[in-house]
């Protein structure tokens, strides 16, 4: 898997880079690739943030990833460092009970997946089914108010946590961004 070289045409300093890992998921390679990708994201953000720079690091699918303990603990220490190099960090899923998926209960992949909840200035949170709301409002401090408006959210609007103050924020998914974000094509043959 890292033995040839880098794919022609591919531009690691461009102004967006994806690591799409999703073939390995399953994979006990996905471990080994994580540490080769975190070690090499460390250097590009480092040398992108700091002074005059700033960077987002954005991690989809992240329980996919938090199960392995370093790169749990990296992405713990990017979160923590995360103003000093001028990185944004982002990290989505589907629920939070997710989080307590990563590893067995009470352990340190756990810990430190709940972790990066407390570590987030700013959380984003789009309609729950009712069954993961009691976990929502245990790791996000929800009030009684966004407790009961959580399961209602409609498609496209989402309960935004920005520091102690809360908002409801509509989504408007621009023509030309529809296609990078609508997941539904592929359930409907497109």
């Amino acid at each position: 898997m890292l033995t040839g070289p880098t794919t022609e045409g591919i531009d690691l300093s461009g102004p967006l880079v994806v690591l799409d890992l999703s073939a390995l998921y399953a994979s006990g390679a996905l471990g080994v690739l994580m540490a080769c990708a975190t070690a090499w994201l460390q250097a590009a953000l480092t040398r992108q943030g700091g002074p005059g720079g700033q960077a987002f690091l954005v991690v989809d699918e992240a329980w996919a990833i938090l199960a392995n303990l370093g790169v749990a603990r990296w992405l713990q220490a990017s979160w923590k460092l995360s103003r000093a190099h001028g990185v944004a960090n982002v990290a989505a899923l589907h629920r939070l009970s997710d989080l307590t998926s990563v590893g067995a209960a009470g352990s340190e992949q756990v810990g430190l997946a709940e972790g990066l909840l407390s570590d987030s200035e700013t959380l984003v949170i789009y309609a729950q089914p009712p069954g993961e709301v009691a976990k929502a409002a245990e790791l996000l401090s929800l009030s009684g108010t966004e407790v009961e408006l959580v399961p209602q959210l409609a498609r496209g609007v989402a309960l935004w946590k920005v520091g102690r103050r809360s908002f409801l924020v509509r989504h408007v998914v621009g023509g030309s961004e529809r296609a990078l974000v609508d997941t539904d094509r592929a359930m409907a043959g497109g």
